[in-house]
């Protein structure tokens, strides 16, 4: 168990990846009723407990949070969403700093992160329930997103960067809840 009563308020979606660089693997979660992000760093002996880092509190609906480095800093950054609020946001290692991708589509309970336009960075893709909208953000390479909308009238409770058509890019697969439906979005981007 990494988290033993200090994950209340309903968590969420996990992700993982070695924060710390010390070669272990980290776990990050969310809480929709909580309003937090953390993280937690496994102890060098595994009879010991995981040690909780908070990220951020007061994020009222948040439910997924990944890890990736934004800014090509070489630090591992999180990129999160707040899925019963709303809005994207990432936070800058090592401090937390919060920088927001977009802050007002509404209950994106979704999110994938991946390099989407080929250019070396981590792009965000996420659907918004409450706008019923799918859309991807462009990484600049420093953490500074452009929107790029992708379709209307879509909802999605899992979304997965892959390459459906094995043709060396990533393409959107979604699974629609209140949509009703599964869908492929090619990735229609030229090649770089």
């Amino acid at each position: 168990m990494f988290a033993d009563r200090d994950a209340s308020g309903l968590s969420h979606y996990f992700g993982f990846g070695d924060v710390n660089g010390d070669g272990r693997k980290d776990i990050a979660s969310a809480a929709k009723q909580g309003d937090w992000f953390a993280w937690w760093e496994p102890p060098s002996n595994r009879t010991q407990s995981w040690k909780k880092h908070e990220i951020a509190t007061d994020q009222k609906g948040a439910t997924h949070i990944l890890m990736g480095d934004i800014n090509q800093d070489g630090k591992v950054d999180f990129v999160a969403a707040r899925g019963h609020g709303r809005g994207l946001v990432w936070y800058e290692a090592p401090f937390w700093r919060a920088r927001e991708i977009t802050p007002a589509l509404a209950r994106p309970h979704s999110l994938a992160i991946g390099d989407i336009d080929g250019d070396g960075d981590l792009d965000v893709v996420s659907c918004f329930n409450g706008d019923r909208i799918i859309a991807w953000f462009e990484n600049d390479g420093r953490g500074n997103f452009t929107m790029h909308f992708i379709y209307k009238d879509q909802t999605a409770y899992d979304i997965r960067l892959i390459d459906m058509d094995r043709d060396g890019d990533l393409d959107i697969l979604v699974a629609g809840d209140r949509s009703k439906n599964v869908v492929w979005y090619e990735n229609r981007l030229p090649k770089r």
